[in-house]
């Protein structure tokens, strides 16, 4: 019985450390973070599996939905359009010759892709470089034979691209977003 009084009173310490660490950081984020409140939907779209852009200009939606036969896949997650608190460009850079496009919160990996011939197409938004202000891993994967690059902050299609037989590369995460819902898991 005793046992069970240790472990319960464990539970509840931890528990109670864990609501004190949450209401310090929530104490904190007005200056630390971004107002969530400013975050806007950054969408994706594909054309025949070949080319997945994400972009938070509706008019980029409308454009390339109507006019190039891309298809509306829906609203990836939420990104700052402008800079915020402790957050940093999310650099575009595009392939002419393969369509495909790349995001990245590193300016070095920026100038390699420039020096290689990628096009710069400015910034895309701005996000979180560690996990913070609620922020969730955006997880980057690479398909060299389709020479596609995608983004998703679910881990359960994350682990499924990286399990399945369609030759998907785990690039690590490109940087911290806010979730479409702030009450949902991934």
């Amino acid at each position: 019985m005793k046992s069970l009084f240790t472990v319960a009173f464990a539970f509840l310490a931890f528990c109670a450390s864990l609501f004190a660490s949450t209401a310090a950081e929530n104490a904190l984020a007005p200056l630390t973070c971004g107002d969530p409140s400013d975050a806007v939907p950054w969408y994706f779209m594909e054309v025949a599996g070949q080319n997945i852009y994400y972009s938070t200009a509706i008019t980029d939606v409308t454009n390339l939905v109507g006019d190039l036969a891309y298809t509306f896949l829906g609203i990836a997650v939420r990104v700052f359009p402008t800079q915020e608190r402790s957050t940093v460009p999310f650099f575009h850079l595009q392939n002419d010759q393969t369509s495909d496009n790349i995001y990245t919160t590193s300016a070095t990996a920026r100038e390699l892709a420039l020096e290689e011939g990628w096009g710069d197409a400015g910034i895309a938004a701005y996000i979180y470089t560690s996990q913070i202000c609620g922020g969730v891993p955006l997880y980057s994967l690479y398909q060299s034979v389709d020479t596609i690059h995608f983004y998703t902050i679910n881990a359960t299609t994350y682990d499924a691209m990286l399990a399945g037989t369609g030759g998907w590369a785990d690039l690590g995460i490109a940087g911290y977003v806010l979730n479409l819902n702030p009450c949902a898991p991934d």
